[in-house]
């Protein structure tokens, strides 16, 4: 029987330290941040994000739910998988305290996790430049604990494999 292998729970300097979540964390993925809002309701929002001293760095504008989420409670979650077809997954759950940045001191994190993503001299775009300068807060997410899974190497994943019996996933077309 080839039971999924079980969640890995990791604790402080643990989180950042660990070869997935430094795997995870090096790519450029997509993370999904979750934050509580006022009546106890999760919100979730896709983020960029970047790794900085010891911590995550993620940008966004200061009038967005999410910093009104975090100014309330400073819990916050950010969730990083690679997720391919069949059972080729793998990910991170990171919880953690999230400080708000503002100010000189922002903009340059804020660059940061942007540069990650986009080519230098991207912002020299008209469009592009109004959707950055929006960007004129960043997250500084402090690890605390973390789960995190991996099933690239399972033998229910080689089966699916070695066979391609795993359907394609589709992705969206842009609009």
């Amino acid at each position: 029987m080839s039971d999924p292998a079980p969640s890995r729970r990791l604790d402080g300097s643990a989180v950042l330290g660990d070869a997935l979540v430094r795997e995870l964390l090096g790519a450029r993925l997509i993370g999904v941040l979750a934050t509580l809002d006022l009546i106890g309701s999760i919100h979730a929002v896709p983020m960029w994000y970047a790794v900085d001293e010891g911590c995550i760095l993620l940008a966004t504008g200061s009038r967005s739910r999410k910093v009104r989420n975090l100014r309330n409670d400073p819990r916050a979650t950010l969730v990083v998988h690679d997720s391919r077809p069949g059972f080729e997954v793998c990910g991170a759950s990171i919880a953690g305290q999230a400080a708000i940045v503002r100010g000189r001191e922002a903009r340059g994190l804020v660059d940061r996790v942007h540069g990650r993503y986009v080519a230098e001299g991207a912002d020299e775009d008209a469009a592009v430049h109004e959707f950055f300068v929006s960007d004129d807060v960043a997250l500084r997410l402090q690890p605390v604990t973390a789960l995190t899974w991996d099933e690239r190497g399972s033998p229910a994943s080689t089966a699916l494999r070695t066979r391609g019996e795993a359907l394609p996933l589709v992705p969206t077309e842009p609009r």
